[in-house]
């Protein structure tokens, strides 16, 4: 490991030339400086951990050269924008890029390039506040929906964040079912739901057309008692594929 972090004066630049001399260097921490741009560090063979966070980089570039063999990339605390620059990092096992200036979820769709890829830090970005404006489980849930295959995820397993999730929706679900049981019997009527239909938030809620009242109650109706228990609502919704619909 070579440390050149928090130098002072700071490093502004990056020297390829030099730095192509460290030759048995596996990880480069080159963290808290002044540097603007990334080099290429093709004769550093053996690098696996590149650290860059608090620096001034607006762009990822130049590491094609290291694609494939480097594992972990830091880049928290700069002014990237744009997740473009890692196609070639196949290897790449852990990539931090909290507090940055990643405005689009659109941006992740990258990194579905890196088979490799188990966890991943984006805390902090406008696009994590924009859609944690919402509530705190629509990150984790547009996130995993679109890289499945994270272990970790802002510091968080996927297992637990699932885990919350999970806990998320059976609350408002309970929550919807109790606004829909109009009066409150404990079992949902095929008149309460149709009465509940024509409200555009919970239809949207439950992600279903205005004219369906009759056919998802029959669906959700296991026993066929006329009535929808709070079981067979939570059931029917455990079941959906896309159940972020009630995030």
């Amino acid at each position: 490991m070579v440390k050149l972090y928090f130098m002072k004066p700071p490093i502004t630049k990056m020297d390829a030339a030099a730095l192509g001399q460290l030759k048995e260097c596996e990880h480069l921490a080159l963290s808290t400086n002044n540097i603007d741009k990334m080099v290429n560090l093709a004769a550093m063979e053996k690098l696996t951990i590149l650290s860059l966070g608090r620096n001034n980089i607006k762009k990822i570039e130049n590491l094609d050269s290291v694609g494939d063999h480097l594992e972990q990339l830091w880049l928290s605390y700069n002014n990237i924008s744009s997740l473009s620059g890692l196609e070639k990092c196949k290897k790449l096992t852990n990539l931090y890029l909290g507090n940055n200036k990643v405005k689009d979820l659109v941006e992740l769709q990258k990194l579905k390039a890196l088979p490799a890829l188990e966890e991943l830090v984006l805390y902090g970005n406008p696009v994590w506040s924009k859609i944690s404006e919402d509530g705190d489980l629509h990150w984790p849930l547009a996130v995993l929906k679109i890289l499945p295959n994270l272990k970790k995820l802002d510091g968080i397993s996927a297992v637990e964040w699932k885990v919350k999730i999970s806990e998320g929706n059976e609350k408002d679900l309970k929550r919807l079912f109790e606004q829909i049981d109009i009066d409150g019997s404990g079992d949902i009527s095929v008149a309460e739901l149709k009465e509940a239909f024509r409200d555009d938030d919970v239809r949207r809620e439950m992600g279903v057309a205005k004219e369906s009242a009759e056919s998802i109650f029959s669906k959700m109706d296991d026993d066929g008692s006329g009535g929808i228990s709070w079981l067979e609502f939570k059931e029917y919704f455990s079941t959906k594929q896309d159940l972020s619909e009630l995030m």
